[in-house]
């Protein structure tokens, strides 16, 4: 069925959309153009984004020990000016 007429998307549409990754009425608006025209659409277009939204698994947590640990700063050396800086500018030549 037609969501949007002005726009001729179906629900098929929305739905394929939140399964590649749709996640906001932003994101259906920017990809089909909803909700700009007349704006009578974006009712039964959020009722059946959150509808799909819910119908999708939530993502696998990953267990606290697959996470690698932080790794530790270390002290470098410190340098100074002159073993940083260039002699003159790079973009300085000779005329």
């Amino acid at each position: 069925m037609y969501l949007c007429t002005c726009k001729s998307v179906s629900d098929q549409q929305i739905r394929q959309a939140v399964e590649q990754g749709a996640r906001g009425f932003g994101d259906l608006s920017v990809r089909f153009g909803v909700g700009i025209e007349c704006g009578k659409c974006v009712d039964g277009i959020n009722a059946l984004l959150q509808e799909c939204l819910n119908a999708v698994a939530p993502p696998v947590p990953v267990p606290a020990e697959a996470t690698p640990a932080p790794i530790p700063a270390t002290a470098t050396p410190a340098t100074t000016l002159k073993e940083v800086a260039p002699a003159r500018a790079w973009f300085a030549i000779d005329l």
